[in-house]
């Protein structure tokens, strides 16, 4: 019982009794196939009033009821457009005055199997015209007696979809985006239709009415020229069939509108500088009542010669100047049709906001007026307003202030008194190459990212194409390095590198680094092997250093230590106790990264031993040892000895170590024999000891002070 309610609380249950005076009511929802089925359960009294609705939970329900008698009802989405199963009542009834009673008297009771049927469906794959799996998109169904959209599906990323709906006859449209690219593909009416008015009838049916696959192309795009009524080419003209699916000209007057919705469309030319008037094709005035020209795409189809004559704006020379200038570039271009905002400037510049707006026109130029007008501003600050690239093989422009500074705190201010203010504007450079996997092809989300001297994200690439290549054109000058990813790749940064040893692109303004690409796998492996640091010595702990992998973003590492084949320990540090005495060990790291893991394992230590206590004095080329190792006796005490002097520390702090002599111990002392005499002075020493019997091995670091 105690059990029942906690259930029933887990589904946000809510009596108006007390727990003690109610019964759990149990019980199932499947399909025909015997699938468990997921839904709401409404209960009701025998006479319809209604007590309380119920979320099951991979098909079951508990319900807690008081003595009485009741009916229930099942629903499967609080959304209409995504219902998959029939709404009924218990059992199998369509209504509720039809609906089986429920009698619940002081026991609780478990309801068999409760069958819901589900809704006739739609089914099918989505493919690209190339054969690739879509993944991403949408399934719209339509009633072919209203016209009206009755149920919506999602693309599985098995590529599959099943729409549900209670329709007897239905038209299809489906939509989806390039698994490679993200890119819009073209989307369609069952079969191939670009309207619903031309597209097939399909009659759902309880098993599914399969329309088989369907193969979306590539979006379709309009394209034209726009110009003046004299023919001169106009640039910064914009094009548009909806407010977001937009291109502007260049110039030539040419553009190209990309990812266009099958069907018809209306195309809009406007001029954001305020030139030309604007109109819809085919020369019908924005303002007039007369219906646009529809321009029909069909799937992947490339419409051209979608043209515009625009006439020119009726227009007045300046009056009351204040301010005015040309915008450029830094690689000396006329800057066309920037946005420049005028800012005021208060007390305090967190409230500073923009008070006017204008364009600077086909010549770069630009102007404010009647700035003394503005009531309560006498100072003012100018931003122009950077862009991304503008067309194929353009390059970003940043947004600059008065006085060419990056920000409003830098900016120039202005007063309102006539004077000349150019802007130039920063230019970006590019990176270009491609990312690939050691598979073949483009992988499933390929990406490039760009990161600063102190790793900070500076960018990434806009769009890998379907052959795995990029061109970023974003990038403000300076150095960065570069990481490529993909899903279920190991992640790498160029050249071949890990994050530390990354090597570093510096970008130019106006220009473009190419070939920076890499080609990405799968495994995960250690770039650099495990170690286990600490010397084996019986009583001491050592620790097990992961070393370095080709992905450590999201991984998780456990620890493993090994003497031969067997685990004898787990973590990443280990005692050496005396039963390790004589034995080897061996560390061993796994590296899960998710959608893959890796292992690599240590060197095998020295056997384990008693560590060794040792004394040396230098006198000349010889070097007299003296060893202890607790609880040896010193004629148990035999080891070989390899003097080192340490001259430095790499860049990753380990000692630089320079072999200097060698030499012997028996029975607790012996001598070591130098090279040559040490200088003068003080010196480091590093004495690695490899033990025999049950002396331990490792390096005993000794300072030695000479006199001459």
């Amino acid at each position: 019982m105690a059990a029942g309610a906690l259930a029933a609380a887990a589904l946000g249950v809510v009596s108006a009794t007390p727990a003690n005076a109610a019964v759990m009511v149990s019980g199932s929802t499947i399909d025909a196939a015997g699938n468990y089925v997921d839904g709401t359960i409404t209960v009701y009294t025998a006479a319809g009033a209604e007590v309380g609705s119920y979320d099951t939970q991979a098909g079951t329900f508990d319900i807690p009821l008081d003595d009485g008698a009741y009916k229930l009802g099942f629903t499967n989405s609080d959304d209409d457009f995504y219902e998959e199963l029939t709404p009924e009542y218990y059992r199998d009834k369509p209504d509720l005055a039809t609906a089986d009673v429920v009698t619940v008297a002081g026991t609780a009771q478990t309801l068999a199997p409760w069958t819901i049927d589900r809704l006739p469906s739609v089914v099918g794959a989505v493919r690209t015209a190339d054969g690739r799996v879509v993944r991403y998109g949408s399934v719209e169904v339509r009633d072919t007696s209203t016209g009206y959209a009755v149920a919506y599906g999602e693309i599985e990323t098995s590529g599959n979809f099943r729409v549900a709906t209670s329709a007897a006859s239905v038209k299809v449209f489906v939509s989806g985006n390039d698994p490679s690219t993200g890119k819009p593909l073209a989307g369609e009416w069952f079969n191939d239709k670009a309207t619903y008015a031309a597209a097939d009838v399909v009659t759902p049916t309880a098993a599914g009415a399969d329309i088989g696959t369907v193969a979306l192309a590539p979006a379709g795009s309009i394209s034209g020229r726009v110009t003046t009524e004299a023919g001169a080419p106009i640039q910064r003209a914009k094009a548009c069939v909806t407010d977001y699916t937009c291109d502007y000209t260049d110039a030539n007057g040419a553009y190209t509108i990309e990812s266009v919705r099958t069907g018809e469309n209306t195309v809009t030319f406007t001029d954001p500088i305020g030139e030309f008037v604007g109109e819809r094709w085919n020369n019908v005035p924005l303002s007039s009542g007369t219906p646009a020209n529809l321009v029909t795409v069909a799937p992947g189809q490339a419409v051209t010669g979608i043209d515009a004559a625009l006439a020119a704006a009726p227009a007045a020379a300046p009056t009351g100047v204040d301010v005015s200038g040309t915008v450029r570039d830094e690689l000396g271009n006329v800057g066309i049709g920037y946005e420049i905002r005028l800012w005021d400037t208060p007390a305090d510049p967190k409230a500073a906001k923009p008070i006017a707006s204008t364009f600077s026109n086909r010549a770069g130029a630009y102007h404010f007026s009647q700035l003394d007008r503005i009531p309560g501003e006498t100072e003012f600050k100018i931003q122009v307003v950077g862009e991304g690239p503008r067309e194929d093989g353009d390059f970003a422009r940043r947004t600059t202030w008065s006085g060419d500074k990056h920000g409003y705190a830098t900016a120039a201010a202005i007063t309102a008194a006539p004077r000349t203010l150019d802007v130039n504007l920063p230019v970006a450079g590019g990176v270009s190459g491609a990312v690939t996997s050691e598979a073949g092809g483009r992988p499933d989300g390929a990406g490039v990212t760009f990161y600063g001297s102190g790793k900070e994200r500076f960018g990434a690439a806009d769009e890998v194409l379907a052959d795995g290549s990029y061109d970023q054109r974003s990038l403000w000058a300076g150095t960065y390095t570069v990481r490529f990813s993909a899903v279920d790749h190991v992640a790498e940064w160029w050249k071949n590198a890990t994050p530390d040893k990354a090597v570093t692109i510096t970008v130019k303004p106006g220009q473009v680094v190419t070939g920076i690409s890499a080609a990405l796998g799968k495994e995960v492996k250690a770039v650099e092997r495990p170690e286990v640091k600490g010397n084996a010595w019986v009583g001491k702990t050592v620790r097990l250093d992961k070393g370095a992998w080709n992905t450590e973003d999201s991984s998780r590492f456990t620890y493993e230590w090994l003497v031969g084949n067997t685990v004898v320990a787990t973590g990443p540090s280990l005692k050496l106790t005396k039963s390790y005495r004589g034995k080897k060990v061996t560390g061993r790291v796994t590296n899960d990264a998710g959608f893959a893991q890796g292992q690599a394992i240590t060197k095998t230590t020295a056997k384990v031993g008693y560590k060794p206590k040792v004394k040396a004095t230098v006198a000349g080329k010889k070097i007299r040892l003296t060893i202890k190792a607790k609880p040896l006796k010193a004629k148990k005490t035999d080891a070989t000895v390899v003097v080192y002097e340490v001259r430095g520390k790499r860049a990753d702090g380990e000692l630089k170590l320079k072999k200097i002599g060698k030499g012997k111990v028996k029975d607790g002392a012996g001598t070591a024999t130098l090279k040559k005499p040490l200088g003068k002075g003080k010196h480091k020493l590093v004495l690695r000891i490899k033990g025999k019997g049950k002396v331990g091995s490792g390096d005993i670091m000794k300072k030695v002070k000479l006199k001459r």
